[in-house]
This record gives structure tokens, sequence and C-alpha cells, in this order.
């Protein structure tokens, strides 16, 4: 048996080597074994290491540290008729896998919750920003990682475009909640949801109306299976749209569809409106300009159908039929993109759990 010596008087205490290689393999085998488990309802342990490939060994270790951690759960023996014992069953307990998600894509707030794989969205907070989004970010991360039953995979967050008032958020996250930190366009998160969860069955351009309009497309298989790394978000909001809305655009040019259908410039506009048919008419109006730069987009990549992704408070029927119609008028009648609202609540939230699984676990 071999005897540890204490150090010598005055020497410094070695520090132990942490194989990160190993480390590195043991991640990226939980994570196959995980992504594994989400793609089948029920799999042994057999089932596990024929699908993935790794060692049985391998395996029932993984497997013991995941029942630890309640990520995954026994459900019952197979009922497959083989010789020998039945096989234990495993299930993939998707609640166990929490998220902090955030959404910063509306100005002057920040909602979060914590956000499961399947959709589900528990503890959802809302506060004012009161001009620091990044202090009202990591106090709502701090008490979602209170509320959390599970230490969080991960923070998802939505951010608009190119925010440089969110710079430096990231690292100070990951200390207020010690998990890694994703930050996504919220067009692209919104996209995610819908492909995922929401009623659109084709191919879509989405347009998520926020502190800026930004777009991402998603699209379907032959076999109707989403797609789910489909090109990222553009940024709409300096497309010239015509007119003068008495707004100055942020880029300093008149006409911009942003200083027309930004959530601020709307939010300004609506203020100010003295009676339902001022307000109606603002709406109308915002939505024609926001159809009309939207139809050179729809031209070009040739979707049948468009989403709208924001503030129920502005996303109201004046605005939606007023795109609509302004789309429909710069294409051909029969051929035109559809134009719907979003029938998802917190569409941002759902998509940055989405995202963040996909990012921790190598989902494709």
């Amino acid at each position: 048996m071999s005897t540890l010596l204490p150090p010598a008087p005055g020497s410094t205490p070695r520090t132990p080597i942490v194989n990160t290689h190993a480390q590195g393999i043991r991640h990226r085998n939980r994570g196959l074994v995980l992504r594994t488990l989400m793609q089948h309802a029920l799999v042994s342990r057999a089932d596990l290491a024929r699908l993935t490939g790794l060692a049985r060994p391998t395996i029932s270790e993984l497997v013991k540290d995941l029942l630890d951690d309640g990520v995954l759960r026994e459900n019952g023996q197979s009922q497959d008729a083989r010789p020998g014992k039945p096989a234990v069953m495993l299930e993939f307990d998707q609640r166990a896998v929490q998220v902090i998600a955030l959404d910063l894509s509306v100005p002057g707030h920040v909602v979060g919750a914590l956000a499961t794989p399947d959709g589900g969205l528990a503890h959802r907070l809302a506060r004012s920003t009161d001009g620091d989004p990044v202090a009202a970010a990591s106090s709502l991360v701090a008490d979602l990682a209170s509320l959390a039953s599970h230490p969080p995979l991960g923070i998802g967050i939505g951010v608009p475009n190119g925010s440089p008032a969110l710079l430096g958020l990231g690292p100070l996250l990951a200390q207020t909640a010690d998990a890694p930190v994703h930050l996504f366009d919220d067009a692209d998160l919104a996209a995610d949801a819908e492909l995922r969860f929401g009623a659109v069955d084709s191919d879509f351009l989405l347009v998520r109306m926020g502190t800026r309009i930004d777009t991402a497309i998603r699209a379907f298989d032959d076999d109707g299976a989403p797609v789910e790394r489909s090109t990222g978000a553009r940024e709409l909001a300096h497309v010239i749209a015509g007119g003068d809305p008495g707004d100055a655009c942020p880029c300093g040019r008149i006409g911009c569809v942003h200083a027309w259908a930004s959530v601020p410039a709307l939010s300004r506009r609506l203020d100010a409106a003295t009676t339902a048919a001022d307000r109606g008419a603002v709406l109308a109006a915002a939505g024609s300009h926001l159809g009309t730069s939207l139809s050179v987009i729809a031209a070009a990549v040739d979707l049948p159908t468009i989403v709208l992704s924001g503030p129920t408070s502005i996303l109201g029927d004046e605005l939606i039929s007023a795109t609509a119609a302004a789309v429909q008028a710069a294409s051909h009648p029969s051929l035109g993109p559809a134009v719907h609202r979003s029938t998802l609540d917190d569409a941002v939230l759902r998509g940055a759990a989405a995202r963040v699984v996909a990012q921790e676990f190598g989902a494709r």
C-alpha cells in the first residue's frame, strides 16, 4: 500500500491536476446521451449503447449520474419478449432541465422565467429596467436562480440586434448564477419558438417588433419536420419606407421603417393619440409602411407566410390588416404571402430555452 507523505516544511502544496481532456469527453458523452433521450420517448441502457455507440460501462456511469441529478427517471420494465431479465426503461424528465430565460427585446422592461425544453415556463417575472438593463437583468437572474428546483443548465437571453447598452451583460450574469450565458438575437429566438411550438406549418419569415425590427427565416423539410438552423436575423429597421412620421430615426435618415413601426416610435405616437380612431390610424400607417418594406424581402425569398411577433398592445387588427394589404399590393394577388400574428406568448423566452439546450447538449 502506498503512503501519501505530507508536503515538506516551507514547500508549496501541489494543486490537483484536472484532466480537462477527460472532462471534455465526458461532457460530450453526456450531451450525446441526453440528446438521444430527448429524441426517444423510452429507451433502455442497452438501447442507449446501441444508439450512441458508447460502451456499456460508460452508459451505466452516465445514466447513474443523470438519475442522481434528477434529469432521468426509470419508467418500468420493457414489454418486449426477450430472453432474460426485462430491461428497465429510462425517460428524460424535461421539467428537470431548467434554463433561466430573459427577454430584453421590449424597451424599458425585462421579462424572465425558468423555461424547460418542452416550452414550459415557471416563475415568470417582469420588471422595469429603470434605465439600467444590465442591473435589472442581473437582479432578475438572481431571483430566478433562487427559485430553480435544479441547477440551471444555462442562461439564455434575447436581446435587440446590436444593442450597445447590453455590453458586458454575459460575464456579469455568469457570476450571478454560476451558469454559462448565451446571448441571442430576439428575432432568432422568437422564430425558433414559432418553429417548435407555434401553429405555422409552412416556411415563414418572422418579424420581431421590439426596440428594433428584426427578421428571421425558418423552414420545414420535405417530411414536414422543422429545419433547426436556418438563416439568422436581419435588421429591417433602416429600410426606407417613405414619408416622414415625425420621429427622428437613430440612423439620422427620414422615412426609415424603424421610425414608423418600432415599439418605441409607435408607443410615442400612440401616447399622443387622443381617440380610438387616432390610435387606429397610427397603427394602420405603421402597418402600411412595414408591409411595404417587408414586400421587398418577401419577393426575394419567396416564402408563403409572414409571422409578426411582438407586444399584443401593438399587434392589433389595424396593424396586421394594413401590413397584409401592403404586402399583397406589392405581390401577385394570388401568390403573395399571408400575414399572421404569432399565437405564442413569451416566444423569446421559449426560444431561449430551446437554443440553450441545443448549445449545451449539442442538439441538432
